[in-house]
């Protein structure tokens, strides 16, 4: 069975005019639409999760120390829980800025890449002779409001969901234009190797599920039609060509910590819920989750669902089923994984959109798309969603809660020396305090650095902060500041800056 999908060729007829009228004018307008929802303010927002600042640490010691093929935090150790392209990718961004790593640099990459879906959408129905309905699913992905907000987040899952988009689509096509089908699926193949550089076997797992429930559909694939030849002979080895060398390098390089670290722990322990330190979800986890992230577009999916069973024209169209099961064969098999994220579905989304464009397109008449009065209230609230995230993203860019930020200023205006991080996973403040710095884990590690002779900095949790007189000298250490007093709010893990009381040397 090929990885790509077949289609009865009847069924996918591509007018001429079609393919040689691109709707330029379309593609500039969702470029412009996409640019104030992805772009607006992208850079003014103090980096707010650990995904962010762990990328941003990671391409910024790229840039300083060279190490590219298997990238390092701040703290000098390996960063293995996810393979390196999304880190290159920044690291790039940042090599243009002059050298340094910001949070533009880091959200980027995710900004573009939600924008390359959008516009693929949109290439996608106009390729196929289906333009009206390529640009609804086009505009319906854009505005989701889980699809919005992660284009404007550093996380590796809006550029894993473009390439598993830009793989399928390319099948897609290599079925439908069958001149042209070496060409297409080699750009899928290619597209799922990024994907496995950026997050792993998931890059083909899932674009492998949707397609293997298309092969199956009586609906989306006819069984009357003739087989075409498979590509996997040639598309895998092409796959591995590209993916596999990293993999295999960095695993010898790391001594199998790859293996053990991403490999194990990170997909087999967390998709299976193995992994203690991590909370498992229900099954039915992602149905409330996705009504919510794919707002205001849920609330249509039941009418979709109507104009599927009551009009044959959808029912026997392959578009529409194409999308329904890409949504539906992602969506059950992360609810069959007990660790649950909402950002592991985005990339289903397409699919979703891609159901409704092709739904709304069969009901909408040649009328009711020339009345101005439709056509008027639809702009309007295109309008307002981009004016809504753009008062949203001028708002949290002026939050007064910058207290990673004050603390490091605050920190580095005392010391230039090594910041010791015990037991505190903080990667945000670990970034803006930048290097040296350390992460121990040990009482009698502790207790090493601070009988220096000279003041060291700790960073730790409240909890140890209480304990520390169990295992060090009374007076060794003095509180310096915590979180608490700089942010807005009481933070759930609140950190304490304690220094050692050694002497400063003659010349520090």
């Amino acid at each position: 069975m090929s990885i790509a999908p077949t289609y009865p060729s009847a069924c996918w007829t591509i007018p001429r005019r079609a393919r040689s009228l691109q709707p330029l004018h379309a593609s500039l307008g969702l470029v412009l639409y996409c640019g104030i929802l992805f772009l607006w303010g992208l850079g003014e927002r103090e980096l707010t999760s650990s995904h962010e600042a762990r990328a941003a640490q990671n391409a910024q010691t790229i840039l300083d120390q060279g190490h590219w093929l298997v990238p390092r935090l701040f703290d000098r150790h390996l960063e293995l829980q996810k393979p390196p392209l999304y880190y290159w990718l920044v690291a790039l961004i940042g090599w243009l800025q002059g050298g340094t790593v910001d949070a533009w640099a880091v959200r980027l990459p995710a900004a573009l890449s939600a924008l390359c879906c959008v516009l693929f959408l949109n290439f996608l129905g106009v390729r196929l002779g289906k333009p009206r309905a390529g640009l609804l699913a086009a505009l319906i992905l854009a505005t989701c409001v889980h699809f919005t907000w992660l284009a404007r987040v550093g996380r590796i899952d809006m550029p894993l969901t473009f390439t598993i988009t830009l793989a399928l689509g390319a099948f897609h096509l290599g079925n439908v234009e069958t001149g042209s089908r070496t060409r297409w699926h080699a750009l899928g193949y290619t597209s799922l190797a990024l994907g496995v550089l950026l997050k792993g076997p998931i890059a083909i797992v899932l674009p492998a599920l949707v397609c293997g429930a298309v092969f199956v559909s009586p609906v989306a694939y006819a069984r009357g039609s003739s087989r075409q030849r498979t590509t996997l002979w040639w598309g895998v080895p092409w796959l591995l060509t590209l993916a596999a060398p990293w993999f295999v390098w960095a695993n010898h390089r790391t001594d199998n910590q790859l293996w053990e670290v991403f490999f194990w722990y990170h997909n087999v322990e967390r998709g299976l819920g193995g992994a203690e330190s991590l909370a498992a979800h229900p099954w039915w986890f992602y149905g409330p989750r996705a009504f919510v992230d794919l707002l205001p577009w849920s609330v249509s999916v039941p009418a979709a669902f109507y104009v599927l069973v009551r009009y044959e024209q959808t029912r026997k169209d392959p578009h529409a089923w194409t999308g329904l099961l890409w949504f539906a064969a992602m969506a059950l098999f992360l609810s069959c994984m007990r660790f649950k994220r909402a950002d592991y579905l985005l990339p289903a989304y397409p699919g979703l959109a891609i159901f409704l464009g092709v739904s709304a397109d069969h009901v909408l008449s040649p009328a009711f798309t020339r009345s101005r009065t439709w056509l008027t209230i639809f702009l309007a609230s295109l309008v307002v969603y981009a004016l809504a995230w753009t008062i949203h993203s001028t708002w949290s860019a002026a939050d007064p809660d910058k207290s990673y930020r004050v603390m490091a200023q605050e920190i580095r205006g005392q010391t230039q020396g090594p910041v010791i991080f015990f037991r505190a996973e903080s990667h945000v403040l670990a970034f803006h305090v930048g290097q040296p710095l350390d992460t121990i884990l040990e009482w009698e590690n502790l207790a090493i650095w601070a009988s220096r002779p000279f003041p060291v900095y700790f960073v730790m949790p409240e909890a140890c902060a209480r304990q520390w007189r169990d295992y060090l000298p009374a007076g060794a250490l003095e509180e310096v500041l915590r979180t608490t007093d700089y942010a807005t709010g009481k933070r759930d893990r609140p950190l304490v800056v304690l220094r050692s009381r050694g002497k400063l040397p003659a010349n520090p």
